[in-house]
């Protein structure tokens, strides 16, 4: 046993300390105030409590789960039943443990690169373990820190049924495929990903090609195929609303150019230069793709797959933010492509080392000595800016300390008794969470059914959070056209209002 857990740590020292530092980050990072919360980990956090106590997937409203797929809700639904704590106590040590498998995962995954080297492997494991993208990631309860794992996964699962093409592997590569799916609505893209991995294996006859399409889509849709007939039998929506994009495709390039300029060094505020530069990463990788098809000798690699992803992931992404209205394509949106970026833009460097000569080696050692120094630094910058706010305060969200002493909170909590039982809030998951009280969340401007429901009420109550706007939504001035205010209680961060109908208004 112990000869076992000496090789062990012999072969993946380098990935074990990546975890430790990883470990000691987080616990640092949540010592505050706990796990990060955000609208969408509340919606998370009670569906994976409700599917535990009730096998019901619905939120603290008792609305259906459907903006969301059920893999992420049901996972934490199994954690706390086999740890039988709640996720704010064990979500830090799982995100842990999670990104430690991505740490050992990516190990393995460079260790098998045609002439890596020891090296290489080390420093990319420590750029990612001081990630600011990734350390942000998951210190929020939030689906990408699974995602990020099965993706992980997707890529080993697919390099094995590369190498025999057996019933077995391709089994295990579907079921991956699909918990991706399952976790995130863009797990679409790995489906695309590994059936074009099977698509272009030259190594299959087409029966077996076929066949094996077949077996892979039936199970890697299976699970989200039943998840959205249930969505439509219980709210007769599929993905729920889904309104219309404002921005271009050009904007939406953009947005790409400003996430990605704020991950590399040396390119902060210049997001044209990071468009360029990230294009001709798009373009490497879609060479290697190509070459790989042709070159059929070289197509079972991590390269393949890897690229693959990062191709199809990226331009669903850009496709859909260009047709479909959410958050602007942030770190968080982005960053399962994170890795493969790294990745696919520096795998090249051992390879080109070991096919130079010793005394020119010093020519390509040089320059990347300083890109891999700057990588360095602008990690080091980023964490302090992030620790500053974090140790002080908390991670960002809900579990923060301004919204946990939020006046506006504080209030509610305290006059519950003088809301109307009918209560409407912008941040109506900040509300629940914060203070227990249930209310119905604002309607979209553009969605005249939920406006309509809104105003048929002849009295209500708005609890207003001004850290809580949405543009999206109506706002206190539209209720105002249409309402009589009966009550207003302006608060340092929001304010608590209730309306009437002018016939339940008593002249003066």
């Amino acid at each position: 046993m112990n000869s076992s857990i000496a090789i062990f740590i012999k072969k993946h020292w380098d990935a074990l300390l990546a975890t430790v530092t990883v470990g000691v980050i987080l616990l640092l990072y949540t010592r505050h105030s706990g796990i990060g919360i955000s609208p969408d980990s509340v919606t998370y956090l009670t569906v994976g409590e409700n599917v535990r106590n009730h096998f019901s997937l619905v939120d603290f409203n008792q609305y259906p789960l459907v903006d969301f797929p059920a893999g992420y809700p049901s996972f934490l639904s199994l954690v706390m039943l086999v740890t039988g704590l709640s996720p704010l106590q064990f979500a830090p040590v799982l995100n842990i443990l999670l990104f430690g498998g991505i740490l050992f995962m990516t190990g393995f995954i460079i260790s098998r690169h045609q002439n890596t080297s020891p090296i290489y492997k080390l420093l990319l494991l420590a750029l990612l373990s001081f990630c600011p993208v990734l350390l942000e990631i998951y210190s929020m309860l939030w689906s990408e820190t699974l995602f990020i794992f099965l993706s992980i996964s997707f890529f080993i699962a697919a390099y094995a049924y590369g190498k025999n093409h057996s019933s077995r592997t391709l089994i295990l590569f579907s079921i991956i495929t699909g918990l991706c799916f399952l976790t995130r609505y863009a797990g679409i893209s790995l489906v695309i990903t590994g059936g074009a991995f099977i698509l272009f294996d030259g190594d299959l006859g087409a029966i077996k090609k076929i066949k094996h399409l077949l077996v892979f889509g039936i199970i890697a849709v299976s699970g989200i195929v039943t998840n959205l007939i249930h969505n439509h039998l219980v709210s007769g929506s599929t993905t729920g609303v889904r309104e219309k994009a404002l921005r271009t495709l050009g904007d939406t390039l953009l947005q790409v150019g400003n996430t990605v300029s704020d991950w590399l060094p040396f390119l902060h505020g210049h997001a044209l230069i990071t468009i360029i530069l990230f294009l001709l990463i798009f373009s490497l990788a879609l060479y290697t793709i190509i070459f790989r098809i042709l070159q059929q000798q070289f197509y079972h690699s991590f390269e393949t797959i890897i690229s693959l992803f990062f191709v199809v992931y990226l331009l669903f992404m850009i496709t859909i933010a260009s047709v479909s209205r959410f958050e602007d394509l942030s770190s968080r949106l982005l960053s399962p492509i994170y890795i493969p970026l790294l990745i696919i833009g520096s795998s090249w460097i051992p390879v080109s080392l070991h096919k130079m000569v010793s005394r020119k080696k010093w020519l390509l050692i040089l320059p990347i000595l300083i890109i891999y120094s700057g990588f360095a630094y602008h990690q080091y910058k980023q964490n302090g800016e992030a620790w500053e706010g974090i140790k002080d305060a908390g991670i960002p969200g809900y579990t923060e300390d301004s919204w946990k002493e939020s006046a506006t909170i504080q209030y509610i909590r305290n006059h519950k008794n003088q809301l109307s039982p009918i209560l409407y809030s912008d941040a109506y998951d900040a509300v629940y969470f914060l203070a227990g009280i249930h209310s119905f969340p604002l309607p979209h401007k553009e969605i005249l059914e939920e406006r309509a429901a809104l105003l048929q009420n002849k009295h209500f109550s708005v609890i207003w959070l001004n850290d809580g706007f949405n543009p999206d939504l109506v706002d206190i001035n539209f209720i105002k056209q249409h309402k009589i205010v009966v009550f207003e209680k302006e608060l340092a961060d929001g304010a608590v209002y209730t309306f009437a109908d002018s016939s339940l208004v008593l002249p003066k």
